[in-house]
Parts: C-alpha cells; sequence; structure tokens
C-alpha cells in the first residue's frame, strides 16, 4: 500500500516539476509545441516513462525525441536540485502524435452533414 501511495505521489510530483521545466528551462526550439501527457514510475522508483505529445503537425517527432534524448541529463540534473529525492528516477521518453490525430478526427467528424433522423430509441419500446 506505501510503495503505489510513494509511487503516485512521485508521479505527480515528477508532472509538476517537469512541466515547469519543459515550459520555462529549456531554450531548445524543438520542444516548444509539446505537452506533457502522463508519467509512469516503476514500482522500484527507479524509472519514469515520460509520455508527451507533439502539438504541431509540422513538427517532426523524431526531432522531438532527439530533443528529449539530449536534454535527458540536464532534465533529472534540475529535478534533483529542485526535488529532495536520494535518486532521481531515469527518465525514458515516449512520444507520440495522438492529439494531432485527436483534432483531425474532430476536424473529420465536424465536416459530416447533420443527421436528419431521429436519435434511436436505445432502450427499445416503452414499457407500461
Amino acid at each position: 500500500m506505501s510503495r503505489t501511495f510513494r509511487k503516485e505521489r512521485l508521479e505527480e510530483l515528477l508532472r509538476r516539476e517537469l512541466g515547469s521545466i519543459l515550459s520555462f528551462g529549456l531554450k531548445d526550439p524543438r520542444l516548444t509545441n509539446i505537452t506533457l501527457n502522463e508519467i509512469e514510475v516503476s514500482l522500484d522508483l527507479q524509472t519514469a516513462r515520460i509520455f508527451v505529445s507533439v502539438l504541431e503537425e509540422d513538427d517532426d517527432v523524431e526531432q522531438v525525441k532527439q530533443a528529449l534524448e539530449h536534454a535527458r541529463g540536464f532534465l533529472r540534473s534540475s529535478l534533483a536540485g529542485r526535488l529532495t529525492l536520494r535518486h532521481v528516477p531515469d527518465l525514458v521518453f515516449r512520444v507520440s502524435r495522438s492529439v494531432i490525430e485527436a483534432q483531425r478526427i474532430d476536424a473529420l467528424f465536424a465536416q459530416l452533414p447533420p443527421s436528419s433522423s431521429e436519435e434511436p430509441d436505445i432502450l427499445g419500446e416503452d414499457i407500461d
């Protein structure tokens, strides 16, 4: 029970601090259009998987991955300075285009013509 609580606390702490560092502490132009989605810390608290999404279609996912890998040491040392932990977890980045794909799907749904039929009755006939 306490291990899960510590894991969740560490995930929230990393999410808050990494979000701040990614927003204000990095000057790499390849990392300006990304958002922090989720952080999963391993049960032994040694590794943190950071899930990041690219917000612009023009951004290349591979370039974002390279920029994050290049900044990994800086991010860990920044976290070590901000947090009071004995061991800062190793950072493993996963980059996706899920936000862009969701926007594309929303745009496709918006282009569909409105349905002229009435809403179907999900429950079937009325029971009296």
